[in-house]
């Protein structure tokens, strides 16, 4: 009985070792992804709307160190990427570029860094 027992006690503790190892895997991998591809969000800075209403301002904000040359939007789970928002604009680290006239909803973005420094994509819920 006594040998069940330690052998519970064994498992168990190998059990939440290895669950913290699985654990700390998926920060390194998070880390290095955002090492590579450019960093971006987004803020709302206007009231919410019903989904489908027209957003006539959003602030879309680097806040990468790269600078962004291209901006894709598509409607959330679908990869059907719209033209690029920045036309021949670029978006400098630390700076905002305003979308306009973009329905309210969710959205994939995706951001691509001048000079093949990377992409990334992330998601926007884009509302007044």
């Amino acid at each position: 009985m006594k040998s069940t027992n330690l052998k519970f006690v064994f498992v168990f503790l190998l059990s939440i070792v290895m669950v913290l190892s699985f654990a700390a895997c998926g920060g390194a991998a998070a880390a290095t992804e955002s090492a590579v591809a450019t960093d971006a969000s987004a803020a709302a800075t206007t009231a919410p709307a019903a989904s489908g209403d027209v957003v006539a301002a959003y602030k879309f904000t680097n806040t990468g160190t790269v600078e962004i040359c291209e901006l894709y939007l598509s409607p959330a789970g679908t990869t059907d990427w719209g033209p690029d928002q920045l036309k021949k604009a670029t978006i400098a680290a630390g700076a905002e570029f305003t979308l306009t006239d973009i329905p309210a909803g969710k959205y994939d973005a995706k951001v691509v860094g001048c000079n093949g420094a990377g992409e990334k994509e992330l998601s926007l819920d884009i509302h007044n």
